[in-house]
């Protein structure tokens, strides 16, 4: 097939799958880009298992990246960090957080410890988002997070060892500052130009701080080869500064506590890009943990879409009066 006509059907195809995302009520706008947000971290795992550098210099080429990624994508306004606000401030410093002890985990322990631990976050958001948003977890949203942990236990089996310790600690500091980071996203103070300046400066922020550690070093660790920037490029651009961008946009047409349970997808893919990548086969304990998680938020979602009052109209003109 000709070069140019092959351009024009894939151009169409583009505006057909973007005119059909559009014609979505917000909500389920919210859903499918929270869920693509959730694919994209998943890759995470491996490559930060793949990569020839310590938690320190994945650390930091990560978030170069992906800070020029988001200042690309979404053109965030720019102010003094000392001016930019408390929100502003706690958004950079959580979302920092949260990333580098993801980092830390994952090298120091398994990824599936890493991935297990972070996603304590849930638990964490039922409670800061019933006191701080108001947000009052429904008894299905409580069913779904038992049967999702439920599921992710027996997706890990065996896995989580004693002498892991640092790992884990990393992990769990990891889940609470996610939790942190989705509850002040929902703020009804997070405006548009909020969300991408934090998450520019909380990039910028681990950049500064990791490269003074390197210059404490002194020990070159954070030199990557090829192979390894090729990895770095993606983490960066992809697995960290798309899958936020995308995120940012779901999470403000969904609920915190839903955002989070369905973001445990991430810990059920995990293991298919290993399996895909390495031929590392999953054993029939992560099968049946998997197949749980996925059912029970699939199961929520089709359910609380069915239930959902007609309330579209009035979510669509609250978005189009923020942007």
């Amino acid at each position: 097939m000709p070069v140019y006509p092959l351009a024009m059907e894939i151009a169409a195809a583009r505006r057909s799958h973007r005119a059909f995302f559009l014609s979505l009520e917000p909500h389920r706008q919210g859903l499918l880009a929270v869920t693509l947000a959730a694919v994209l971290w998943s890759s995470g795992g491996l490559l930060i298992k793949w990569v020839d550098l310590d938690a320190f210099g994945i650390t930091m080429w990560r978030s170069v990246f992906a800070a020029l990624t988001i200042a690309a994508l979404m053109r965030p306004g720019w102010a003094a960090p000392w001016k930019a606000g408390w929100l502003v401030a706690g958004l950079a410093v959580s979302y920092a957080a949260m990333l580098l002890f993801f980092v830390m985990a994952t090298r120091l322990t398994t990824a599936a410890n890493a991935i297990f631990l972070q996603y304590t976050a849930p638990f964490y958001v039922l409670l800061l988002g019933h006191f701080l948003l108001r947000e009052r977890a429904t008894r299905l949203d409580v069913a779904t997070l038992v049967a999702a942990f439920g599921g992710m236990a027996l997706f890990f089996v065996g896995r989580l060892r004693t002498e892991d310790i640092a790992g884990n600690v990393c992990a769990v500091t990891s889940g609470a500052a996610f939790a942190i980071f989705l509850v002040m996203l929902r703020l009804p103070a997070c405006g548009p130009k909020t969300r991408p300046t934090a998450m520019v400066y909380g990039n910028l922020l681990l950049v500064v701080a990791m490269v003074a550690v390197n210059l404490i070093r002194r020990e070159g660790a954070f030199t990557p080869g090829a192979g390894d920037m090729a990895a770095l490029l993606f983490l960066g651009v992809c697995q960290i500064g798309l899958a936020y961008v995308v995120f940012t946009f779901g999470i403000i047409r969904v609920h915190a506590l839903e955002a989070a349970l369905i973001g445990m997808l991430e810990p059920v893919l995990n293991p298919i890009w290993v399996f895909l990548f390495l031929g590392e086969t999953p054993g029939w304990w992560a099968v049946a943990g998997g197949a749980v998680i996925v059912a029970a938020v699939g199961g929520r979602t089709l359910v609380t879409e069915r239930r959902r009052p007609a309330v579209a109209a009035i979510e669509a003109q609250a978005l189009h009066s923020e942007a």
